[in-house]
């Protein structure tokens, strides 16, 4: 009897402790509960005013293009861009050789060295003339004779040297140079082409470059300076949305339609007069717009988690509208039902 005793006492302390431990777990589950409740991202809704967008299709394309001219004529003996590749203002992009401004310049240098060599001499002639006429050994004339045969080996020298600087330098006009940084276009010579001056070496789209947009009249009205826009990264390689502002507007109206400039920053400007789709602000209405990351989709059906003032955490169905990114809110979804102004929404 004292065995069986002692067993029944072991037993109940044994229930004991585990319903001890059963509620020591329950509590510490309702503090981890309790604590990841107080770190859940939360956010107010408000209702606020955004703009309808027009979509309309754009056409990537540098500020201008412009021609790399030769300046000079000749031969092109270096060409040094291709198609597609980027340049700096002022790189050389090809080298023009005319021989027969080497031949001038090899001519007037040996006509240099012969006035050279009278230079010398008429310097020392009239240097002699200058110390005999003060001792009376020659008359005035003589030395005036001397002194004029000095200035003018002078002259002669200074202005083959002037003629020669002048054939060096449309030497090196036969450098062409890129008129503006931007991406070459079109290459239209090779190596040993004939050039005349003013002949194009290159064609170059000018950085930065920027999205023309042909937007329908009906648009017009909704059109201003410095409105941002949206265009579509998909056409570009690039993921998401980039975001513009209007720069430039043309008054004019052509086949129904006004062409408009956007600057875009980030715009691949590898692929220029590619079609791209963009979206112009239009009218305005209000709406709720939350991030895409904090809906959960089930069985077809959108959800979301919403704190009531209770604190508790209920899921609400609501019905999913158009995408609205902004450069705020990248994901940003408007919610056409399920949410009013002032709800809770709890990130999932």
């Amino acid at each position: 009897m004292r065995f069986v005793s002692e067993s029944g006492t072991v037993l109940r302390d044994r229930r004991l402790i585990r319903a001890a431990l059963a509620a020591v777990c329950l509590g510490l589950l309702g503090l981890a509960s309790s604590a990841q409740a107080a770190t859940l991202r939360s956010f107010t809704v408000k209702a606020q005013m955004i703009t309808d967008l027009a979509p309309v299709f754009g056409t990537v394309e540098g500020e201008r293009v412009l021609p790399a001219r030769a300046r000079i004529g000749g031969t092109v003996t270096a060409l040094d861009v291709h198609d597609g590749d980027e340049v700096k203002q002022g790189q050389a992009l090809a080298t023009i050789v005319d021989s027969t401004l080497a031949s001038r310049e090899t001519a007037l240098s040996a006509e240099i060295a012969g006035s050279r060599a009278q230079l010398a001499k008429a310097q020392i002639d009239f240097d002699r003339s200058q110390r005999l006429v003060g001792q009376g050994a020659v008359s005035r004339a003589e030395f005036d004779r001397a002194k004029s045969a000095l200035q003018v080996a002078k002259s002669t020298l200074d202005a083959r040297i002037a003629q020669r600087e002048t054939i060096r330098k449309q030497i090196a006009e036969g450098s062409v140079h890129a008129p503006a940084a931007g991406r070459v276009l079109h290459v239209r010579v090779s190596k040993g082409s004939v050039m005349m001056p003013g002949d194009a070496v290159a064609e170059i789209a000018e950085a930065p470059f920027r999205v023309r947009l042909a937007v329908p009249e009906r648009y017009t009205r909704f059109l201003k300076t410095g409105a941002l826009i949206r265009v579509s990264g998909s056409q570009l390689g690039l993921k998401g949305t980039l975001f513009g502002r209007l720069t430039t507007i043309k008054p004019a109206v052509a086949d129904g339609r006004v062409t408009a400039y956007a600057t875009v920053p980030d715009l691949p400007d590898f692929y220029v007069g590619a079609r791209v789709e963009a979206w112009l602000p239009a009218a305005k209405h209000e709406a709720i717009v939350i991030p895409a990351r904090d809906i959960i989709s089930l069985s077809g059906s959108d959800y979301v988690k919403i704190r009531r003032p209770d604190g508790q955490v209920i899921e609400a169905p609501i019905q999913r509208g158009p995408a609205q990114p902004s450069p705020a809110m990248k994901d940003g979804v408007e919610i056409l039902s399920g949410l009013t102004s002032g709800d809770v929404v709890v990130s999932p």
